[in-house]
């Protein structure tokens, strides 16, 4: 049997000067003493990677990564603000160059866009909130179409790293202004359909996991449950104590339930008598509206399939307001 040779095995210690450590500490030190009295640690454009090909690539990569078709010259005005073509004016003019640029910016495309967003948004939420008056129809259009929930959509989609314009990091209306204007690029490149489900896919879907009834605050939540009790021929709202606890302390909780001719409609808490009667109004609003907690989630890509054409309809044709709000008027308008 052969023995196995020896192997001679020498340790070594692998280790790093003294003056690594402390130089590193000192270096971060001095980093954020920077990033400090810059206000933030400083942001790159994209455009300075090393892997940053050229404008015409990722304008290319970034019609694929969306899943849509585009018009590339519309596509580069859409991303193309005015300011940088100010910027641009004015350095060729210090050069003594003409300054006439062939550039155009976004500004009429972003107009066209907003229209469309907000007509788009509008066709969804009546299609989908049939039953809810047209005020919380309208709270939830302002929350979609607001400036920081247009901006996140525009970051998250990448066109922070495309957008041409003198300021970076780019402001807020920047942002707000190309997104709109995608959408009327993709709206002229590709037909208003594609354009529709492209805003149903980013911009409406961040309703999604959202208590919708918080977004709207009704002033008189007490008097508008008795109006619509009123028209619907009804008695008006009485609210009774059903229970409470911690009536002496600071962790008091009532619980009132409201009932009409009789019957029992929901109940709210609160720590206090009025604050409870509000909510037990609140809550029988929800009900009435059918935007319950329990309320099915949201439809979105291929559940709105058989339901395009309801949607379109309905994007000139608002909602029963609060005031003229029926059952009976809503349920023979969903039938």
């Amino acid at each position: 049997m052969n023995e196995l040779s020896a192997i001679n095995v020498i340790s070594k210690r692998n280790f790093k000067p003294r003056w690594v450590a402390p130089t590193l500490r000192e270096i971060k030190r001095r980093k954020d003493v920077e990033d400090d009295r810059n206000g933030g640690p400083k942001i790159f454009h994209r455009s300075t990677f090393l892997e940053w090909l050229n404008y015409d690539a990722e304008i290319f990569a970034f019609s694929n990564r969306l899943g849509e078709k585009f018009n590339e010259a519309t596509l580069r005005t859409a991303l193309t603000h005015k300011s940088y073509v100010e910027r641009e004016t004015a350095r060729l003019s210090d050069m003594g160059v003409d300054s006439y640029l062939q550039i155009q910016n976004n500004e009429e495309l972003s107009v066209a866009g907003g229209e469309m967003i907000s007509k788009f948004t509008n066709g969804y939420l009546r299609a989908v909130f049939t039953q809810v008056p047209e005020e919380l129809i309208t709270a939830m259009h302002d929350f979609l179409t607001s400036t920081s929930n247009l901006e996140t959509v525009g970051k998250h989609i990448g066109l922070g790293d495309l957008m041409l314009c003198s300021d970076f990091p780019c402001e807020s209306e920047t942002y707000v202004k190309s997104l709109k204007a995608v959408v009327a690029a993709l709206a002229e490149s590709s037909g208003e359909e594609r354009a529709r489900i492209f805003v149903q896919d980013l911009v409406v879907t961040q309703l999604y996991g959202l208590d919708i009834n918080e977004l709207w605050n009704p002033s008189d939540p007490v008097g508008n449950l008795t109006d619509i009790l009123k028209r619907e021929g009804k008695a008006e709202p009485e609210f009774r104590l059903i229970k409470h606890s911690g009536q002496n302390s600071v962790l008091a909780v009532y619980y009132v339930g409201v009932y009409s001719d009789k019957n029992f409609i929901a109940e709210g808490a609160g720590e206090s008598l009025e604050i409870a009667k509000e909510m037990a109004a609140r809550e029988a609003l929800k009900q009435l509206f059918h935007t319950e907690d329990s309320m099915k989630a949201l439809p979105f890509g291929r559940q709105l399939k058989n339901i395009q054409t309801k949607i379109v309809q309905l994007e000139n044709q608002p909602n029963l307001t609060l005031s003229k709000w029926i059952s009976e008027k809503v349920t023979s308008a969903v039938h």
